[in-house]
């Protein structure tokens, strides 16, 4: 029966944190762990209205799920019981895929082996860590409650727990970040022999502190050449060590691609459960309030937005070429061969078998490609 069905992605947001990072824009709210008891609650009941039907039908009659992902904040801060309730509940959204990729998101210093052991049984079979750095002073600097110790540590427990898909997080391009560190940083992560990294370069999101810090002066950015730099040192050390780069900040030995993550990519169907997630079915986003107070007070499905022929060339464009795979051309019909084959004699593009992918100088110049590429595919 599940092969006459479409597969679907879960995503279930956990807002709570102990403490805010300095860069960090994302729906998290320290300070308010006395309710969590309640926003699960209310999560769960979320789950069950969508357990039946729903103006895009009942999903289990068309979905069966094959990725779910639990993110924050920080959900390896709360009580593992909480994460083995919403993966119950779940199954009753649809039937999990036999091979289903089930993600929990974490901190370093937040895990235990008695949580470990709680994920393990509930079904979790894919660990995500916010390492971001192995330096000590950067950890600190950017507001993280782990130091590079327990990021070790973090993933021995893991391994013991019977983890082997893992990810670790790294970030670069930060306020202070020597090109040694970086690579000290990368050279760390590789030793761990884990199976994914991501590597993402700092991006100052206004609102946060870090913003603050640059408006003020007390912290200078880094300029682009030295971004572009730390950013082939990650492609070269990592391709070096077995990390094939698929998307433009996701490196991974083969078969431990995110599958959730291309799920997005890819525009799959997807359904986004908590405050602040975000949600794609049948061509169709919306999404719930960032506001933990909104989310508590009933708020649900903001913004339904239904895309037409021309959103949908648009979003193929912006989120197929972040992957190493790139675009399938067959899918436009108005393409510019002219201003198309610039781009490619301009070393910004490649043209494989049908398909269109951004180099690596393209990647470093995505926001411009993208753009161009808009108008030439006839977007």
């Amino acid at each position: 029966m599940i092969e006459f069905m479409k597969p679907l992605s879960l995503y279930y947001h956990v807002p709570f944190c102990a403490r805010k990072c300095a860069y960090c824009d994302f729906a998290s709210y320290p300070g308010r762990e006395g309710e969590m008891r309640q926003y699960f609650d209310r999560l769960l009941t979320e789950i069950r209205r969508w357990s039946v039907l729903t103006d895009f039908g009942l999903l289990s009659d068309r979905f069966y799920v094959k990725t779910v992902f639990i993110g924050g904040g920080t959900p390896t801060l709360v009580d593992a019981s909480c994460i083995g309730e919403i993966l119950d509940h779940s199954r009753f959204i649809a039937s999990f895929a036999d091979d289903i990729e089930i993600t929990v998101e974490g901190n370093p210093g937040t895990l235990t082996p008695e949580k470990l052991a709680v994920y393990r049984r509930a079904g979790v079979n894919r660990l995500s860590l916010g390492a971001q750095s192995f330096d000590d002073c950067l950890l600190k600097f950017l507001g993280r409650i782990h130091n590079a110790a327990q990021i070790g540590e973090a993933v021995r427990m893991a391994r013991e727990a019977g983890f082997e898909n893992l990810n670790l997080d790294l970030m670069y391009a930060l306020p202070g970040q020597s090109m040694a560190q970086w690579r000290d940083t990368l050279d760390a992560a590789i030793a761990l022999d884990v199976p994914h990294i991501s590597a993402y370069s700092l991006i100052v999101e206004d609102g946060t502190p870090m913003a603050a810090r640059v408006a003020s002066g007390e912290v200078i950015l880094p300029d682009d050449d030295t971004v572009n730099a730390m950013q082939r040192e990650a492609i070269e050390r990592l391709s070096k060590a077995g990390y094939g780069r698929y998307e433009i900040s996701n490196y991974a030995k083969p078969g431990f691609e995110c599958r959730h993550n291309l799920t997005y990519w890819q525009r799959g169907d997807y359904l986004g459960l908590g405050c602040a997630a975000h949600s794609m079915l049948d061509n169709c986003r919306f999404h719930n309030p960032d506001s933990l107070d909104e989310y508590l007070a009933g708020a649900r499905m903001m913004d339904f937005q239904r895309l037409n022929d021309s959103d949908i060339l648009e979003e193929t464009v912006m989120l197929g070429t972040r992957m190493s795979q790139g675009i399938d051309l067959s899918l436009f019909k108005n393409v510019d061969n002219r201003r198309l084959d610039r781009l490619v004699a301009s070393g910004l593009i490649e043209l494989d078998n049908g398909y269109l992918r951004l180099t690596t100088r393209g990647m470093e110049l995505q926001n411009a490609v993208i753009l161009e590429l808009l108008e030439v595919l006839g977007c």
